[in-house]
């Protein structure tokens, strides 16, 4: 179950992440600042993923230097839902 929990969590916050990449003001890819690893608690353990940091827009924001971790919007207090509940 740890590994199924595990394949799932990962798909789940990649397909988010690179969901946020897409600027919704111009709809480009925004540009790359780094990768982490975040540690995600849920029912069957913790599992590891890959938590980008994307910068804000440099078309839509110039001047503006900033970046924001997506996984943070979904997974704020590092806990799936499961767990929150």
């Amino acid at each position: 179950m740890a590994a199924l929990q595990s394949a799932v969590v990962n798909h789940e916050a990649e397909t988010y992440s690179v969901f946020r990449r897409v600027c919704p003001d111009c709809h480009r890819l925004r540009p790359v600042k780094d990768y982490t690893t975040r540690r995600i608690r849920t029912v069957f353990g913790i599992v590891e993923v890959r938590d980008p940091r994307w910068m804000l827009c440099r078309d839509c924001y110039p001047g503006m230097v900033d970046a924001f971790a997506p996984l943070r919007e979904i997974c704020p207090d590092r806990a799936t839902s499961e767990l929150m509940d």
